[in-house]
């Protein structure tokens, strides 16, 4: 069930109703490039959750076309100041996920890797068909899922995952998953990377994409005892069936000459955690873009005790 805003749209917002036809949305977006996106200097959680109290709201079970378990992805990356205006600017095409009166999320990651970190160098080599293994923790609702991500030929992404209860006899299934996902591993993979962010997961069911807005990234090493912060930008990542630029989101952002990026969470971490022992030069671009969101808010590097 799609429940209702607290606040009504104004008459200009209006103009980006979905049920607005998509040639008006388009000349919407573009006209005169009104639509510029402002820094603000005030996005702490307070703040967030009033924005996201305007929007329509959506739960766990309300979505059907726009699951997406097999899809592409669009990822871009912008300073964390942004995301207040980003929001008002989304609110008319997009509802939110709420969770127990909460509209924020957060996540916690375990991801799984060989010793010489195969995964990792797979993505840095350019292999097609990758892998990423990973146990997601959803904090707000207590529940865990391994997951298997495959990356194909075909730039299109398709997660597997099996619910976790901490059942007796769970680590062989486990097992057995994986085998079953991604031929030859032999089961030989160990926590390579522990990570984390709170995310703002909008959707559009009518276009059947989701949008997620992933912001306060933290790793820590696989160990647990060396964490890094990574305050100053947040990942909004489209997901939709069918590469469309006709998405609102992507005509945002194509009006704020902002284009996609590649960024994997995983690989970034590793690259930051153990740059030292490993390759990180495909990634450096990237690397050189999270140092500069972060001159205002360095990352931060600190060991547990």
């Amino acid at each position: 069930m799609i429940n209702q805003p607290t606040s009504n749209l104004t008459k200009n917002e209006n103009l980006f109703s979905s049920d607005v036809h998509d040639s008006s949305l388009l000349n919407a977006i573009d006209y005169n490039n009104r639509y510029k996106l402002s820094p603000s200097q005030n996005s702490n959680n307070q703040s967030l959750a009033q924005l996201l109290n305007t929007f329509n709201s959506h739960g766990l079970n309300d979505l059907d076309k726009a699951q997406l378990m097999n899809r592409v992805d669009s990822k871009f990356l912008l300073p964390i100041s942004f995301l207040p205006d980003l929001l008002m600017q989304l609110k008319v095409h997009y509802s939110v996920l709420e969770i127990n009166n909460d509209r924020v999320s957060n996540y916690s990651n375990q991801y799984f890797d060989t010793p010489d970190l195969t995964f990792y160098h797979n993505h840095h080599n350019g292999k097609l068909n990758r892998f990423k293994v990973r146990r997601r923790h959803y904090l707000d609702t207590d529940t865990q899922f391994l997951e298997v991500k495959l990356k194909n030929n075909q730039k299109r992404t398709i997660k597997t995952r099996i619910k976790l209860s901490g059942a007796q006899g769970e680590h062989s299934l486990c097992g057995q998953f994986i085998n079953e996902q991604i031929e030859g591993i032999d089961n030989n993979l160990d926590v390579s990377q522990h990570s984390g962010y709170q995310r703002i997961a909008l959707a559009n069911e009518l276009r059947a994409e989701r949008l997620t807005l992933d912001f306060n990234l933290w790793y820590k090493n696989r160990r647990g005892n060396n964490t890094i912060k990574l305050p100053g930008f947040f990942i909004a990542e489209l997901k939709q069936a069918k590469k469309s630029k006709r998405s609102p989101f992507y005509q945002l952002m194509s009006s704020n000459t902002i284009f996609p990026t590649s960024f994997s969470k995983y690989c970034i971490g590793c690259a930051l955690l153990y740059s030292s022992s490993i390759k990180t030069n495909r990634f450096k671009a990237t690397l050189s873009h999270v140092a500069k969101f972060n001159r205002s808010e360095p990352i931060s590097f600190y060991k547990s005790n």
